[in-house]
């Protein structure tokens, strides 16, 4: 078995698809956050930016909310909606119930908008559709499980901001503490969605709300809707962060990152790393080491250890069972079935690699949001 070359300057390493290192043995990773830091630099000059941004918002205001911030009781989220408020601004915020949420997420989500007076705005997704949907990307056995809840959330703030006539969407991401996952350990679209579902699923999808390439040009260019992602243009230390939301928001630390959702804990915890070799701490880990937010011997130390303890999973596991309507044998099976790529199902991916030089392009004129940089490989 070949020993895994480790990044000299962060914690990702040669089981990440198309990742490659320099002479010095700085991962191309690293070379890509590099890029998005010159573009989003911690200087007045961004913080500038986006409080022009703010002022655009202000002046395009078409209702009684400036903005829409999707929460899932996390973080970034919520701190996306501190923010917004800070700034003067009136968001409605979303939040998407998939049925996965825990009690610490429930708490903060209303305590959140409890404290900053803002209206919130609750999409329940059918219990039986998003489990059958999650169910067949279990049986299809390919990593990238999270999509229907992914695909939910994006779908639905599109369509909830057209419903509202609402312009700009605010996204609680930050390339510092999340980096970007590279295409061969996440990946959805729509079409890849329906793909799977066609092949695996027990029944029809009448409500649940997916982003098509259609629906996004929809939204994109004839309702000028607009994604705007606030901590890459404002300094952002995630501990700072939290001690600030728990000091003036009442908000409770989940622990690691992800884990205000069930699902997303067991996924993230357990199935990725023991099924496929997917550990997306090596991501968030690198993400906060490059900047400084944690120091590189701590990333491994913390990376020796299971992201979730054995109770935590057999917990969650009994949780998925049920909710999928299935026997613990049947879950097991499953779990032990061989790993599938996702080139094996149809998804737009293909699309995009064509279109690739189109879209550098239109990053480079700001027609779309942030770039996404680096490898267009997939695995």
């Amino acid at each position: 078995m070949t020993e895994l070359r480790v990044c000299t300057r962060c914690v990702c390493d040669t089981a990440i698809p198309g990742i490659s290192f320099d002479e010095d043995g700085i991962c191309s990773l690293c070379k890509n956050y590099d890029l998005i830091e010159q573009e989003f630099p911690q200087n007045e000059k961004t913080q500038q930016k986006f409080q022009q941004i703010i002022n655009d918002i202000k002046k395009n205001k078409n209702g009684k909310y400036d903005c829409l911030v999707g929460i899932s009781g996390g973080t970034d989220s919520i701190y996306t909606l501190y923010i917004s408020r800070k700034y003067g601004l009136n968001p409605l915020a979303l939040h998407i119930d998939d049925g996965c949420d825990t009690e610490v997420s429930i708490h903060n989500i209303q305590s959140a908008v409890n404290q900053l007076n803002v209206d919130l705005y609750t999409i329940k997704l059918d219990r039986e559709e998003i489990a059958d949907l999650e169910l067949s990307f279990f049986q299809a056995s390919v990593p990238d499980v999270e999509v229907p809840p992914d695909m939910a959330i994006a779908a639905s703030l599109y369509k909830c901001a057209a419903q509202f006539g609402i312009k700009y969407i605010l996204i609680g991401s930050s390339f510092k503490t999340e980096g970007k996952m590279p295409p061969g350990w996440s990946y959805g679209d729509g079409k890849y969605l329906k793909s799977i579902h066609a092949s695996f699923g027990r029944s029809t999808l009448k409500t649940f709300p997916n982003l098509m390439l259609r629906d996004y040009l929809y939204y994109f260019v004839f309702k000028g809707i607009k994604e705007i992602k606030p901590l890459y243009y404002l300094p952002y230390v995630k501990k700072d962060v939290k001690q600030l939301l728990e000091k003036e928001l009442g908000w409770i630390d989940y622990g690691t990152g992800h884990h205000e959702s069930i699902y997303t804990r067991f996924v993230q915890g357990y199935l990725l790393p023991t099924k496929f070799g997917i550990d997306k701490r090596k991501i968030h880990y690198s993400a906060h080491i490059r900047s400084g937010q944690m120091a590189r011997q701590e990333a491994l130390a913390k990376l020796r250890s299971p992201a979730c303890t054995d109770d935590m999973v057999k917990e969650d596991t009994q949780y998925l069972c049920k909710k999928f309507g299935i026997s613990l044998d049947d879950f097991e099976r499953i779990l032990n079935s061989k790993p599938r790529a996702s080139s094996e199902f149809d998804s737009y991916y293909p699309l995009v690699c064509k279109l690739r030089h189109v879209i550098n392009i239109a990053y480079k004129l700001h027609l779309f949001p942030t770039k996404m940089y680096g490898s267009y490989k997939r695995e």
